[in-house]
């Protein structure tokens, strides 16, 4: 472990998260997930002796221990999310609870009963307002400034993961994308009323990525200008392998 710190991967649903989370089990044998434990006393014993947690908990999940620990998570483009959820969940006849033949995306987007399931999601748990559908994007982006020791990108995921496990003093290796959305059309077009308001209805979660993609960007940059022949030879080699 980095530091011997509790890693926290919060995992924010349709970001590719069951992937990163195959990286964390492969180097921490301690490993809690979150949708397992069944109350805060449970979560508080498992913590005591994890190596991390993860699952789709919000920003706070700290309180409950006192070890030093550092947050990671991964993000997404608000439109692509929402689209990815909602096929997953509501287009997916393996997912038979939730399975609607008869909902079209639009009128998922358009309704306000869904608003709380989907609306700007990245920051609310971020923020660690989970119940607030419109939550305060200068505290998202202050915790994810101050508390995130790496955040990655479902638009670069290889790369994430390649600096991940580098940032944890792991051997790179590859781990391909799995829990992929199986019936989203691969040639789905958004009417104008629908893109429009994702869109707004996404705005918190927009802002944010898009801030968080520049500081990504700018250490990406800053890492590669830093990187010896052999280290750049790994990374060149890493990536030409995960895309096979």
């Amino acid at each position: 472990m980095n530091d011997n710190k509790l890693l926290l991967y919060l995992h924010i649903p349709k970001t590719a998260g069951s992937s990163f989370t195959q990286a964390i089990t492969d180097n921490c044998p301690n490993t809690v997930h979150f949708y397992k434990l069944s109350n805060v006393f449970q979560l508080q014993a498992e913590l005591g002796n994890a190596d991390a947690l993860c699952g789709h908990f919000q920003y706070g999940v700290h309180h409950y221990t006192d070890r030093p620990y550092q947050y990671v998570t991964m993000l997404r483009l608000p439109v692509e999310r929402t689209l990815s959820y909602f096929y997953f969940k509501y287009k997916n006849p393996s997912y038979k609870p939730y399975y609607n033949k008869d909902l079209t995306f639009d009128d998922y987007v358009l309704d306000p009963a869904y608003d709380l399931e989907y609306c700007n999601l990245q920051a609310r748990m971020i923020a660690g307002q989970i119940g607030k559908p419109f939550p305060s994007f200068k505290k998202a982006r202050d915790i994810l400034n101050d508390q995130f020791a790496f955040v990655g990108f479902r638009e670069q995921y290889d790369l994430s993961l390649f600096l991940f496990m580098q940032k944890m003093n792991w051997k790179p290796k590859h781990f391909s994308k799995v829990n992929v959305t199986p019936n989203r059309p691969a040639d789905l077009k958004l009417s104008s009323e629908a893109a429009k308001i994702v869109l707004l209805k996404n705005e918190v979660d927009r802002q944010l990525y898009e801030h968080a993609y520049r500081k990504f960007n700018k250490k990406i940059r800053e890492k590669i200008l830093d990187l010896t022949y052999d280290q750049e030879k790994q990374l060149k080699a890493y990536l030409k392998e995960a895309k096979k």
